[in-house]
C-alpha cells in the first residue's frame, strides 16, 4: 500500500486525483473515481451559477460518501463567474478540497476557503507560479507538465523537469500532472519526489465518464502521442488538444494572425458539448482536449479498474528494485 502526504492530507486511499475537464467531470466520473479510492474533481466552470453548482455537489454526494473537490479556474472572462457563490455552496455541503487554476487566488477567496476547513490546492506551470501559490496559503500544488491536455502554459516545461524542480523549490507537497496515465508513470512521478499523480485524459477515456461512448471509442483508437495539437498559442492561451479536422482548421487560421472571433465558433464550448454529448463527431464538430499520453491508452475501462491496475503496476515497478 503507497501512503503519501496527499492520502493522509485529503483522506483518500490512494494518491491519484481525477483532472478538472470542463463539460466532462460532472458527477458520474467525480463520484466514480472518489468511489474506487482516488479524488474526484467536479468542474465548476461547467455551471452557470451556484445553484447549479450546488445541485452537482449534491448529486455526487448521493452517489458517493468519500471525498471530491471542486475546481475554481480563474482565467479571463467575458463574464466573471460568481466565485463566492461557488465556494459558499462547496462550504454549505462540506467539500473537502478546492483546486484552483489560471490566476493565483485572492486573499479574500483564499480566506474563504480556509475558513470553510478546505484543502486548498493550486496548478501551476511554472515553479514561480507554485512559490507565489504557496505563499498565499495554498496546501499543496499540482505541476501540471507540458505534455499534458488543455492548458500547458507558454513556458513549454515538461514534467520530467517541472515536477523535482517544484518538489525542490517548495515546502509543500507537489502533485504531478501531465502525460500520466499508467502505473510505470506514476512509480516515475513518485520517485521524482511527488506525493500523487493527476490524470484527465486516462479517466476521459472510462466508463464513467459521461460523454458519449462512440467518442471515447474513437480517441482510444485514433489518439496517439503523436495526434495532439496546441491551439491557441496566438493568443497566450495555449491549449492542447487532439488533431482533429476541426483543430488542423483553427491553428491553420492563426498561422495567418487571424482575430479570436474567426475561431471562437470552433473551440466554443457548446460546439463541443454537441460532439460529447449529441453527435458524436469528434473530427468534425468542436475540440476535444486530450494528452500525450493517449499514446499509452488504447481502451475504455471502468474508472475502478483503472485505478486498480494503475495501483498495481506501480508498485511492481518499485518492487523491482527493492532487493537492490
Amino acid at each position: 500500500m503507497i501512503k503519501t502526504k496527499l492520502t493522509e492530507m485529503l483522506g483518500i486511499e490512494y494518491p491519484i486525483v481525477q483532472g478538472c475537464m470542463q463539460w466532462i467531470s460532472r458527477a458520474p466520473l467525480v463520484a466514480a473515481v472518489s468511489e474506487a479510492g482516488g479524488l474526484g474533481l467536479l468542474s465548476s466552470s461547467t455551471f452557470s451559477n451556484a445553484d447549479d453548482l450546488q445541485a452537482e455537489i449534491r448529486k455526487v454526494k448521493s452517489m458517493t460518501g468519500k471525498p471530491f473537490a471542486v475546481n475554481l479556474t480563474l482565467m479571463p472572462s467575458l463574464v466573471v463567474p460568481d466565485y463566492a457563490g461557488y465556494i459558499r455552496v462547496c462550504a454549505e455541503e462540506g467539500v473537502k478540497v478546492m483546486e484552483t487554476a489560471g490566476r493565483p487566488p485572492k486573499d479574500d477567496m483564499v480566506r474563504a476557503i480556509k475558513d470553510a476547513g478546505m484543502v486548498l490546492v493550486h496548478k501551476c506551470t511554472t515553479v514561480k507560479h507554485a512559490l507565489k501559490a504557496q505563499s498565499l496559503g495554498a496546501d499543496m500544488v499540482v505541476a501540471d507538465g507540458f505534455e499534458c491536455a488543455g492548458h500547458p502554459g507558454e513556458n513549454d516545461i515538461g514534467t520530467m523537469v517541472l515536477t523535482p524542480r517544484c518538489v525542490e523549490a517548495l515546502d509543500i507537497p507537489v502533485i504531478c500532472a501531465g502525460g500520466v496515465s499508467t502505473g510505470r508513470q506514476m512509480a516515475a512521478a513518485l520517485m521524482l519526489g511527488a506525493d500523487g499523480v493527476y490524470m484527465g485524459t486516462r479517466f476521459l477515456l472510462s466508463e464513467e465518464c459521461p460523454v458519449l461512448p462512440k467518442v471515447k471509442e474513437y480517441l482510444a483508437e485514433n489518439c496517439s502521442e503523436m495526434d495532439t495539437i496546441i491551439l491557441l498559442r496566438s493568443f497566450q492561451n495555449s491549449t492542447r488538444m487532439y488533431k482533429s479536422e476541426v483543430a488542423k482548421r483553427v491553428f491553420a487560421r492563426e498561422q495567418t494572425h487571424c482575430e479570436f472571433k474567426d475561431v471562437a465558433e470552433d473551440m466554443a464550448g457548446k460546439t463541443a458539448c454537441k460532439m460529447f454529448y449529441e453527435n458524436g463527431d469528434v473530427e468534425n464538430c468542436g475540440v476535444i482536449c486530450a494528452g500525450q499520453t493517449s499514446g499509452l491508452i488504447r481502451q475504455v475501462k471502468p474508472v475502478k479498474t483503472i485505478i486498480d491496475e494503475m495501483m498495481a503496476e506501480c508498485e511492481a515497478t518499485i518492487g523491482r528494485f527493492t532487493n537492490c
